[in-house]
């Protein structure tokens, strides 16, 4: 009985170690943790353990003093300033279709050709019997001046003479009718070739080969875009604050970052008397072509006069809700200035507060800066 009890014992005493071990496991680990922390402290060299955080590397730009005119930016549609449907001045069968939308093409050049044969046919037959009726005519004079000498000799009758010379006149008149209708012809055959009327580009096709095309029927869709419309909605109250020829910068969100230059190319006189709105035409140079027709524009207009203000470049403000930061840089350390926005002007913007001209802000890298933060300015 005493083995037994013994045993039991045992059992017992490795059980309870064992739940033991079990319900106090997060502790264990939590003080074998903190053991072994301490033992790494201790074994820092101590130079190291007296640095501070690294520097964060930044890129910094001066405030600086400025001319900004207040500005209003809107949103509009870039269009071809010239469009055109090209179409036919006369019926025919198409014998030739020369280009496809998207083509490129230069004034002059051969759009379509329609067919000419009974018209060349036309034209030689009228070219043979200008050629008949002029070899008329130079027997016809010939002979009115011979009736001319004789008359003057009294040798032949008046009639005669007056004969020869209704002859040299009908003649006259026939070459004249033969030229009007070979010119006539030549028109004709001319308008069986449609050409661009200016260089630009295939937008739209409107008939093939083989196709019969009435007199006015459409032939391409062209668009020029050398010169593009970007055509805004200017709310009522800045339409007395612009004036036709000024200067507004240009936008262009499939072509950002880059800028363009426009200026303000009619203000329609008609608004929309539910929006107050009114229509804003700004031209800008597409020399490249690469401002398309529809692309999304931004225009920024001018609707007062410049004056000098502090600025800094877009990037060094940091939003924060409502509140907006600068990150000033003073020996080698960041520290945040709470500003109020003014003013922009392409990529610089006013700003109000504890600041001054000369001061150092951080353009990149301030997205994650903290105040007191070290940091390194890059070039």
């Amino acid at each position: 009985m005493a083995g037994w009890t013994a045993a039991t014992l045992g059992v017992n005493l490795g059980v309870f170690m064992i739940e033991f071990i079990l319900r106090n496991t997060p502790r264990i680990i939590f003080v074998f943790s903190v053991v072994i922390s301490h033992l790494v402290v201790l074994h820092i060299p101590p130079s190291q353990a007296q640095e501070g955080p690294p520097a964060t590397p930044v890129k910094v730009a001066q405030i600086s003093k400025m001319d900004i005119a207040p500005q209003v930016q809107l949103i509009g549609t870039a269009q071809p300033k010239l469009t055109s449907l090209v179409a036919s001045d006369i019926e025919g069968l198409v014998e030739k279709f020369s280009v496809s939308e998207g083509d490129f093409v230069k004034k002059g050049a051969v759009l379509a050709r329609l067919r000419d044969r009974l018209l060349q046919i036309n034209l030689k037959g009228a070219t043979a019997n200008k050629a008949d009726t002029e070899a008329q005519l130079r027997r016809a004079r010939a002979d009115l001046k011979r009736s001319s000498d004789l008359l003057a000799s009294e040798t032949i009758a008046d009639k005669k003479y007056t004969d020869d010379l209704a002859e040299v006149q009908s003649l006259e008149a026939r070459v004249r009718r033969l030229e009007a209708e070979i010119e006539h012809i030549q028109d004709s055959i001319a308008q069986k070739t449609i050409r661009a009327p200016f260089s630009g580009f295939v937008t739209k096709e409107y008939t093939q080969v083989g196709e019969w095309v009435e007199k006015g029927g459409p032939i391409v869709n062209m668009a020029d875009l050398s010169s593009i419309e970007v055509l805004i909605d200017v709310p009522e109250r800045y339409i007395p604050l612009l004036v036709l020829g000024g200067d507004t910068g240009v936008k262009v969100d499939a072509l950002n970052p880059e800028k363009f230059t426009g200026k303000i190319a009619a203000i329609i006189a008609v608004g929309d008397s539910a929006s107050r709105a009114f229509p804003v035409k700004v031209s800008v140079d597409n020399p490249n072509n690469r401002i398309k027709g529809g692309m999304l524009c931004r225009v920024s207009l001018a609707i007062g006069k410049s004056s000098s203000v502090l600025a800094v470049p877009k990037d060094a403000v940091v939003n924060m809700g409502q509140q907006h930061l600068v990150f000033v840089v003073r020996e080698g350390v960041a520290q945040p200035l709470a500003v109020q926005l003014g003013d922009t002007s392409e990529s610089m913007i006013e700003v109000k507060g504890q600041i001054t001209a000369g001061m150092q802000v951080v353009t990149r890298g301030n997205e994650r800066l903290r105040p007191g933060q070290p940091v390194k300015i890059i070039e």
